[in-house]
């Protein structure tokens, strides 16, 4: 059969099958291309026309008869290729019966098992055998529940009525004694219908899919679970008085356990939800660990401090008066000063005793009275907050002698350490769930690539069967074989460019590639020329665009960007309150002045790059919304003389500065590491809004309208929605979470009665705290070590290709030196090689010397006048090389340590301090002993291995010759020497001697290691740190410049009325207008430390 039309003929020179091989190459080295880049992109033009392309033996670049001449005269030549593509087309069905390329399809199942891959699910949801035993698979009613409750606008209407309850129940006020405003009062109405709603899409799931008995049923799945209970105390509370002591209105508190149906329908959720869930069993073995460790600390604190806590001073005229030697009552040890315990408190006994009928520090909550109150006491003091004060109340009441022998190893054991399991144990938790994403897109992808590998192996074999036939028929002219030639070149040098740019290329990086191909002179001349008079204007504006283009690429144009940024960001830094009038003056002009030059720079930008590639980057869109708001608020303020606040965003603009991470590779990887970690933290960020808006939501149902403590409602309170919000997020970052908890209890009746609400706090601060928070602490740890291994990934690569380059520049020395060419050594990079080697030699020995044992002498002159054979420099080194030399000089820093730490610093001419004086100088003289051994032994400087080329030696030398100095100083009697006496702390300096020890004893030196490694790390940490608080702290005093004045005296509200000279406007120190004592503030904020303070300020 014949595939053109009958009597076409083919003419000469102008081969359709030529162009045909042509325009089909072309096509296929961008497929080919597409597969190397690593990225598996089928386009729309490639998907579907294959087929078709497949059916028609030679397709043609278009649809014209023309296409199909050749294949009409040569008959065979389409039977050939018409057989090809059939056989390429079978095989590629028969690859894909086996399961796909190299895989068959059960290797590829278990391959997916085993890479975390997608598993099949046994059986559907609601295939079980009947639903509440009536209903049947088959069943009608049964088929349109499960559609409705699979319906896509069916879950969107669930969410959204869960969103609505949500504003419902937030829009709440609660008011003292119960009370209701008229807005709560109509939202109470609407109880029933959001019960009515849940109520019906549980029945009806509970009809699609079943009760509980089968598989996939309803009660089989957490969340319908959770659905189910929700519902029935819904139902429950209805009728809240069911007899005179049962009260179920106290069950609505479980109505906020609704917005957790927001997790069951946004699936990036579940995925965030389930790794936390996975954690959780190694958790709870830490949970029990803490319980465990929380148990005996409170059963010691129970036989230390129970009852020791009730004691405090009473007036002598009214016994039931509470006499505040303080801020607040105080334990108290007795009042009378002779019995009294070293450290404790004792009352003035002129106007108060000492009485044991106090209920205690915090209402009686803060005790050991009881296992209870000492477990809830201990579990304060391990999460750190507030555990000082428990401490000095325990010294107050008996002493300070003991009492620390019991709350620091609590710190140590129970903050320090298992607190801090729970970061490794998410962090392991979430590494092996990246993992496994990871191994599942690999895999995809790996399938997705042998797919389009087999149908482009049979388009390839097509195509060069079809050339081997052209270039092999006689018929086949020069100008057709150069055609097909052509082709196959570009395909080769496509390839080689491919190979030589990497597999893994940045987007940027890609296009300023692509823009440089584009502004060569091969690609003008390759377009065809603008017909007219303005082609020679045409082609000089290309030419002006391609400098520009180039030019704001260079890195003078990149790095005066930086120095416009950084100066206009000090424009905007040195603005503080009540500065001169010429300040304001120059920063108003300077203003517009970067305002113009920053404009400049976004316009010349956009017209060399062109607005598409302009806005591709992230950084030029950041720069646009800048730019375009600065424009807006200067327009704003000229025309209406007023500001929206938009300068602050100026500041900003110094988040560019991280362009210079571009030739700065550590700092690179750890930022493109933490804007990756962003991704992750997006899903966990709404969870945890969640987690809070579920707890806010909870407190005001438990706490709401009950804070009427003694001093006034507190600023934490549970009464409207907003101030509950701030209240749950300030406990969850761990700011005096403790002192919201005792407010709680006592607004619900104290010790006595409100223990039972400790229960919200603690499962608050584990959960959130300890938990969610932890989860972001996982996420960078996990991507710092991401950032880690490409840095050293990098580095391994670089010296690699160092030592290649060395190796072909040895090869090329031999093969001169073969030649007959002379090549001096020292001189080429043979020394270099030399030279590493001889380092990697160094090294060995080192490693061989610490192994060994004792040092051999060195062989140069010490002091230029003791050579190797002076018996002076043997005996010294024999005596420096004694096995308990070290030993001893340890244990003479450890003597000396202990000596400076028993000085009396208060009384300088005490008799103890007359004793160990002397004591120090025999220490003294004991390390001059051993400084001058050591330099006799080793020499002083100038050779390799003497005395002042190590570290440790140096700071030895230093604290020796100024412990030296002050004691002449003090023989002398000389006034000076008082001046002196600074000099004398550096002796303890001394203490750092035994850190030589660490080079022989592996463990301490891999630990040594370690920290020091890490400060590499720790650098570009601070700077990122130092940036973010730099921009914080602009924005602060752009937001609170001069707003934290108040008047001195109390009657005054207003600015206008504290204007009297005889009233003082003062501000506090923390909350200053400046940028630097800002920048104070923000670490005391950042630290989470006052920060709610600070916060209650700005109100």
């Amino acid at each position: 059969m014949m595939l053109g039309g009958v009597g076409a003929r083919r003419r000469r020179g102008s081969s359709p099958m030529a162009r045909l091989t042509n325009s089909h190459i072309n096509s296929l080295d961008d497929n080919i291309a597409i597969i190397g880049d690593g990225v598996i992109r089928r386009s729309a033009h490639y998907g579907s026309q294959a087929s078709n392309k497949r059916r028609r033996a030679v397709p043609g670049p278009g649809n014209d008869q023309e296409s199909f001449a050749l294949v009409e005269t040569r008959p065979n030549l389409g039977d050939i290729m018409l057989e090809a593509a059939q056989e390429a087309v079978l095989a590629g069905h028969q690859q894909d019966s086996l399961g796909g390329g190299h895989l068959g399809r059960k290797g590829a199942h278990r391959l997916a098992d085993r890479m975390g891959g997608p598993k099949k699910e046994e059986n559907p949801p609601g295939g079980g055998p009947t639903s509440l035993f009536i209903l049947t698979e088959d069943n009608p009613i049964r088929k349109y529940t499960r559609f409705i409750i699979e319906w896509p606008p069916f879950e969107y209407a669930v969410l959204l009525t869960i969103i609505a309850n949500c504003v419902v129940l937030a829009l709440e006020e609660h008011l003292p004694g119960g009370d209701k405003t008229v807005l709560a009062q109509k939202l109470e109405k609407t109880e029933a219908y959001f019960l009515c709603i849940f109520c019906v899409e549980a029945s009806l799931k509970i009809l699609a899919l079943g009760l509980v008995l089968h598989k996939h049923s309803y009660l089989r799945n957490i969340w319908n679970i959770m659905d189910f209970f929700v519902v029935v105390t819904g139902f429950m509370t209805q009728y809240p008085q069911i007899g005179p002591e049962v009260d179920l209105r106290t069950l609505r508190a479980i109505r906020v356990l609704r917005p957790l149906k927001l997790v069951s329908g946004i699936p990036s959720l579940q995925v965030v939800l389930k790794s936390i869930i996975k954690a959780m069993a190694p958790l709870l073995q830490i949970g029990l660990l803490v319980l465990f460790a929380i148990v005996i600390f409170a059963i010691i604190g129970l036989e230390f401090y129970s009852g020791a806590l009730h004691k405090t001073c009473y007036s002598l005229e009214d016994p039931n008066k509470l006499v505040k030697e303080g801020e607040s009552e105080t334990p108290c040890n007795t009042d009378n000063s002779t019995e009294k315990a070293g450290g404790s408190f004792v009352c003035n006994n002129t106007t108060s005793m000492c009485l044991e009928k106090w209920d205690g520090p915090n209402s009686g909550i803060t005790s050991f009275d009881n296992i209870g109150f000492a477990m809830l006491t201990v579990f304060q003091c391990i999460t750190m907050e507030g555990w000082t004060s428990i401490l000095y109340w325990t010294n107050d009441a008996l002493g300070s002698t003991f009492n620390w022998i019991y709350f620091v190893p609590l710190i140590v054991i129970g903050s320090f350490f298992m607190l801090n399991l729970v970061l490794g144990v998410l962090s392991g938790e979430f590494a092996k769930e990246r993992e496994k994403v990871e191994n599942r897109q690999e895999f995809l992808k790996l399938r997705r690539q042998q797919q389009l590998e087999r149908e482009l192996n049979g388009y390839v074999e097509w195509i060069c069967k079809a050339e081997e036939v052209i270039l092999a028929e006689e018929r086949t002219t020069e100008e057709e074989k150069m055609h097909i030639m052509e082709a196959r070149r570009r395909n080769a040098a496509k390839r080689k460019k491919l190979k030589s740019l990497g597999k893994s290329k940045s987007t940027d990086t890609e296009e300023e590639e692509a823009e440089e191909d584009y502004g060569d002179d091969g690609y003008l001349k390759t377009r065809s020329k603008p017909q007219g008079s303005c082609t020679g204007f045409w082609r000089a504006e290309k030419r002006f665009r391609f400098w520009i283009r180039h030019t704001v690429k260079t890195q003078w144009f990149y790095w005066f960007v930086i120095v416009l940024v950084f100066l206009n960001t000090v424009c905007v830094a040195v603005e503080h309150y009540g500065q001169p009038s010429f300040l304001t003056e120059f920063l108003y002009y300077a203003e517009f002045i970067f305002l113009g030059l920053f404009m400049s720079e976004m316009f010349i930008k956009m017209y060399a790059l062109g607005p598409r590639i302009y806005f591709e980057s992230s950084f030029n869109r950041f720069d646009c919304v800048v730019i375009s708001g600065s424009i807006f608020e200067v327009i704003w303020s000229e025309v209406k003389g007023g500001s929206f606040g938009l300068s602050v965003l100026r500041a900003l603009r110094l988040l560019r500065i991280f362009k210079v991470t571009k030739y700065w590779s550590s700092l690179r990887n750890l930022v493109i590491s933490l804007l990756n970690s962003m991704r992750s933290i997006i899903s966990l960020l709404f969870l945890l809004f969640l987690f809070i808006l579920i707890f806010a939501l909870l407190g005001m149902q438990l706490f709401g309208g009950q804070f009427n403590l003694p001093g006034g409602t507190p600023e934490t309170n549970f009464n409207t929605f907003p101030i509950a919000l701030l209240t749950v997020f300030q406990i969850l970052t761990g700011e005096d979470w403790n002192e919201v908890m005792y407010q709680g209890i006592i607004s619900q009746g104290g010790a006595q009665k409100g223990m039972i609400y400790s229960i919200y706090f603690i499962v608050l601060v584990l959960f959130g705290n300890y938990t969610l928070l932890n989860v972001f602490l996982a996420i960078a740890v996990d991507n710092l070590a991401n950032a880690q291994e490409l840095t050293a990934a990098e580095e391994e690569q670089v010296e690699e290709d160092k030592e290649k380059q060395l190796q072909e520049l040895e090869k090329e020395m031999e093969a001169l030196q073969g030649d007959g060419v002379h090549v001096e050594n020292g001189d080429g990079t043979v020394a270099v090689t030399k030279g590493k080697s001889k380092k990697k030699e160094e090294e060995k020995k080192e490693e061989e010397e610490v192994t060994e044992g004792p040092k051999p002498m060195l062989p140069y002159s010490s002091m230029f006048i003791l050579s190797p054979t002076n018996p002076i420099r043997r005996g010294a080194h024999w005596v420096v090389n004694l096995p308990y030399f070290d030993f001893f000089i340890m244990v003479v820093i450890s003597m000396s340590s202990i000596a400076l730490a028993a000085e009396d610093p208060v009384r300088e001419n005490s008799r103890r301090n007359k004793i160990l004086n002397y004591f120090d100088y025999a220490f003294t003289g004991v390390f001059t002993i051993e400084m001058l051994l050591k330099i006799v032994d080793l020499g002083v400087i100038l050779h390799p291995g003497s005395y002042l080329r190590e570290f440790w030696n140096i700071m030895d030398a230093v604290v020796v010759i100024c412990a030296a100095v002050s004691f002449g100083f003090d023989m002398s009697g000389s006034s000076a020497g008082q001046n002196l006496s600074t000099i004398k702390s550096l002796r303890v300096l001394r203490v750092l001697r035994p850190l030589k020890t660490i080079k022989r004893v592996p463990k301490l030196k891999a630990v040594f290691d370690c920290v020091v490694n890490s400060l590499k790390n720790v650098v570009n940490i601070l700077i990122v740190y130092i940036l973010f608080q730099f921009i914080f702290s602009v924005i602060g005093v752009q937001l609170f410049n001069g707003k934290f004045f108040y008047c001195t005296d109390e009657s005054k509200h207003t600015s206008a009325e504290c204007q009297n000279p005889a009233l003082i406007s003062q501000s506090e120190p923390a909350h200053s207008s400046a940028i630097c004592p800002k920048t104070g503030t923000l670490s005391s904020t950042k630290c989470g430390v006052l920060w709610f303070q600070h916060h209650l300020s700005t109100l």
